[in-house]
């Protein structure tokens, strides 16, 4: 059995569910067990950002740094010089975040 020490899984294995069923399946779960939160990630074939976009979810339905508890999103892009980050306050509005980037691509 698997222990997670840092994300939640009830918490993110439904929004992990929601993002690669409304993002495709370029997409894939990249959680790691010991991982403060849980994320999901892609290659990105353009040659401006050719490395990654990773999608950071919430481990906690509030925010409390000193414990390690996010309730936002965030989306990162770029390669491995340089990337951009968005944080994103709800679900619809991380998927909307990552159309509008990938509609670039």
């Amino acid at each position: 059995m698997t222990t997670f020490n840092k994300h939640n899984p009830k918490l993110a294995n439904p929004i992990i569910s929601n993002l690669l069923s409304a993002l495709g399946d370029k997409w894939a779960d990249v959680s790691y067990g010991n991982d403060c939160v849980a994320s999901i990630s892609r290659d990105i074939p353009n040659p401006n950002y050719d490395d990654f976009m990773e999608v950071y979810l919430p481990n906690s339905t509030r925010f409390d740094m000193d414990n390690e508890e996010f309730d936002t999103y965030s989306v990162t892009f770029g390669d491995g010089n340089r990337h951009n980050h968005q944080t994103c306050e709800t679900l619809e509005e991380t998927i909307k975040v990552v159309q509008e980037f990938e509609a670039t691509l």
